[in-house]
């Protein structure tokens, strides 16, 4: 087998004179497509940068394998690589016009849908047609016009939406320079010279310019929402007891554990003497901001309670009808109890809200099940007491919807049964032991809601 005949000297320069500049082109537009897709992976998450990413690194691709340069060194058959542009070229209108789509929003938003869904659908007919059918001129016919209707009212749009904001006067240019080329190109008025990819690349600029800047912008925003966060969640965090009520007879323990920065979960003391206490915990529906802003008005109305501190009923009564008309299609779901250690007796009322479990010392555990509608829609809501004996060795568990509909390593929910078991196989002397076991049991899957338990052992 004789050696391939040496390439003439001219053919090589010609071809690097050609070659060269396209291929420099090439690997700019895919440098910045892979670094705005790994921005986006990475930091951002800004769908901005992830269509502008993968358009730019189609676009490199087809520059690349378009390239005479590119093409000797693999030694690619020509039919090869018109397949391999012609399928990168009826793809690529899909992320451009998802990029246009993302960028003007508003009233462009529903108009480009309908252009992208167009792309969507042409992309595989003109494969198919196209590619491996064979029809490949009359095919780039069709998506000829397509792609330069759709960059004529996507960066036209692009142009007049965003005329008077910063950075504009980059937009214009780079808009209007690469139009230009695309002209130019399509009139053949460039004698041979292939200035759209110059276009692209400097739109490329433009776009990566303004989708940075729009990254940078959200990027603030969420640092903004993140700082307001944490000191709803400060804020919230003060609204619950500093320090448990020292009541003689009685030990308290109550555990939070909200599912996010910031939650609807709420637990509150009235103490009355050294004998005394009455006990809050509620669940307001919902989660975040708006949640734990009711949380922090019943904070308010409960203190406003203190002349009912002995009546759990009047109490609720109370925070429903301060809460009434402010709640804004939200509820909040409690339970009230007032103990009584001189008098051994608890007195609880409820308003939509789980039961609470008395757990004997006889190794009995016992729903207090007293309960009226949720707090905030219904303003003339009322509320009962029921009351029971509460001696030494009792222990009363009050708790949240999130312990019970838990879902444990079984896939089903924690339970009222499950609950009771556990409560009563895990009880001691102290009730702090009770509420951290049952918060790491419950805890052992992913938290689905926020978690409050307070225990009260009489003693």
């Amino acid at each position: 087998m004789s050696p391939a005949p040496p390439i003439p000297r001219e053919t090589v320069v010609l071809a690097l004179r050609a070659g060269l500049p396209m291929m420099a082109v090439a690997t700019i537009v895919l440098a910045i497509g892979l670094a705005a897709m790994l921005l986006w992976r990475l930091r951002s998450r800004e769908p901005l940068l992830l269509w502008l990413g993968i358009v730019s690194v189609l676009y490199g691709i087809r520059l690349f394998f378009a390239n005479e340069l590119v093409k000797a060194a693999l030694n690619l058959p020509v039919a090869t690589q018109s397949e391999i542009i012609g399928v990168i070229t009826f793809c690529i209108g899909i992320p451009f016009v998802a990029f246009f789509r993302e960028w003007l929003g508003g009233q462009w938003h529903k108009a480009l849908t309908g252009l992208l869904w167009i792309e969507i659908a042409f992309a595989p007919a003109a494969i198919v047609w196209g590619v491996i059918l064979g029809h490949y001129d009359s095919t780039m016919v069709g998506n000829g016009i397509l792609v330069a209707a759709g960059t004529v009212i996507g960066l036209s749009a692009s142009a007049w939406r965003f005329a008077r904001t910063p950075g504009a006067a980059v937009i214009k240019y780079t808009v209007g320079l690469f139009l230009l080329s695309v002209i130019l190109t399509n009139l053949h008025l460039t004698g041979g010279l292939q200035i759209e990819p110059f276009g692209f690349l400097l739109l490329l600029f433009g776009l990566t310019y303004t989708a940075a800047q729009r990254a940078a912008g959200r990027e603030q925003k969420l640092i903004e929402v993140e700082k307001e966060l944490e000191t709803a969640r400060r804020i919230q965090t003060s609204i619950l007891p500093k320090n448990l009520p020292e009541v003689r007879g009685l030990r308290i323990s109550a555990r939070y554990e909200p599912m996010t920065a910031v939650a609807g979960d709420f637990y509150d003391f009235l103490p009355i003497d050294d004998r005394r206490v009455t006990i809050l915990v509620a669940d307001v529906s919902g989660h975040g901001v708006p949640a734990a802003l009711i949380a922090s008005m019943l904070k308010v109305a409960f203190a406003a309670q203190a002349d009912h501190a002995r009546d759990p009923a009047a109490i609720l009564a109370g925070l429903n009808v301060a809460l009434s008309g402010l709640v804004a299609g939200q509820f909040v779901t409690a339970a009230c109890a007032h103990i009584d250690v001189e008098a051994g007796s608890v007195t609880y009322a409820g308003a939509g809200h789980p039961p609470t479990l008395l757990l004997r010392s006889s190794g009995e555990a016992v729903e207090l099940s007293e309960n009226g509608l949720f707090l905030g829609p219904f303003r003339h809501a009322s509320y009962a007491n029921a009351s029971t004996s509460f001696t030494p060795g009792d222990v009363l568990l009050l708790y949240t919807d999130g312990i019970i509909e838990a879902t444990m390593p079984d896939s089903q929910p924690f339970g009222s049964e499950r609950l009771k078991d556990f409560a009563l196989a895990t009880r001691d002397g102290n009730p702090s032991g009770l509420v951290d076991a049952l918060i790491r049991k419950v805890s052992t899957t992913i938290q689905e809601d926020d978690l409050t338990v307070v225990a009260a052992l009489s003693y």
